[in-house]
């Protein structure tokens, strides 16, 4: 508790010197601060609607926060969420468009899904073969996957010969998923889906097998160091290889999640970054299940804000919440590393 407590005080300490400096700035080239601040707040929080579109915004963070949350805590650097959740985007609109099998929907959604968590874990596994049989770091591999991704996600949207694109439009995008594939929403205004459920329901599993398994701890220990685990007996290449093809499940799982809840087809190119944007959520919610959900709910509210405040009267571009994000990420490492550093110094002490 004393240590949750530790990082739950941090997190709020990060996010309020983010915005206390970001505010600053904005007063220095003529916005008003407290004017700004409150708009940004009423636009997040303002009404039932604007409080349904944060949680939609936040369940893919949810999901790729936990694809880096799991990999990093096993000392996997899995940078690829962004590239694995387009491989689960992409199998699921391929699943749903191309093969487009008749049933029943709670038959065929969660058909999609497992599309998209195969995709996902199935491209982050070239990552974990090439480290364990060819020596290629994750972090350098899973990068670079990143950008094949993305580049294999324009082929097949490409012009009426790309084997996903829409038929009778010259659009980039897929065909529309049929009302089958959908999931069922939870709101009447329509912008909150069940897999805002499905999201939380993942965090919790991964902090019971994290907290309350052999295997979560055998990971724990294994990235906190990977020698001792070694020598307690830990298979830690297998342990590395897992927790790889579960990161990209999760990720791949976000993907298919936003094309069969939200947009109903995929555009190419993809201008979601919810895998890069996972990272600083992984980050913020300290790795921790339960801190990536508070994590992501934050940035959802934050997104929301930042685009109220585009239409408002201060015209304040969008792109500001990502200075914010960065500066939230920026303020919590520093944090941290001043955190371990009075640690190390009570210990020695």
């Amino acid at each position: 508790m004393k240590e949750m407590a530790r990082s739950l005080g941090l997190a709020i300490g990060a996010a309020t010197a983010a915005f206390v400096v970001v505010l600053m700035g904005l007063s220095l080239v003529g916005y008003p601060a407290v004017g700004l601040l409150r708009e940004w707040v009423l636009g997040a929080v303002g009404t039932p609607t604007d409080i349904a579109l944060a949680l939609k915004n936040a369940c893919p963070l949810i999901l790729t926060g936990l694809a880096v949350g799991v990999a990093f805590r096993c000392g996997v650097w899995n940078i690829g969420a962004e590239g694995q959740s387009i491989l689960g985007a992409i199998c699921a609109v391929a699943f749903a468009t191309r093969i487009a099998v008749a049933g029943p929907a709670w038959l065929l959604i969660p058909l999609a899904l497992a599309c998209g968590v195969f995709g996902g874990a199935a491209w982050a596994g070239i990552a974990a073969a090439l480290q364990r049989w060819r020596g290629v770091p994750v972090v350098l591999s899973t990068i670079l996957l990143n950008f094949i991704a993305i580049s294999l996600l324009g082929m097949l949207l490409e012009g009426p010969h790309g084997l996903l694109h829409a038929h009778g439009t010259d659009d980039l995008r897929s065909d529309q998923l049929g009302v089958a594939y959908r999931l069922p929403l939870l709101t009447a205004t329509g912008h909150l889906h069940i897999g805002v459920l499905i999201a939380v329901g993942t965090a919790g599993v991964a902090w019971l097998v994290q907290a309350r398994t052999a295997f979560g701890f055998e990971l724990l220990v294994t990235g906190l160091n990977a020698e001792v685990a070694t020598l307690a007996g830990i298979p830690v290449a297998r342990r590395q290889l897992g927790v790889m093809l579960l990161s990209g499940a999760f990720a791949g799982l976000a993907g298919a999640i936003q094309v069969v809840a939200a947009e109903g087809y995929y555009l190419a190119p993809s201008p979601l970054n919810y895998g890069f944007v996972g990272i600083a959520v992984a980050l913020l919610g300290r790795l921790h299940p339960a801190g990536i959900v508070c994590a992501a709910v934050f940035f959802g509210l934050l997104d929301q804000g930042a685009a109220a405040v585009e239409i408002s009267e201060f015209h304040l571009p969008q792109p500001v919440a990502d200075v914010v994000k960065g500066a939230i990420v920026l303020a919590m490492l520093v944090g941290a590393a001043w955190a371990l550093r009075q640690r190390s110094r009570g210990r020695q002490r």
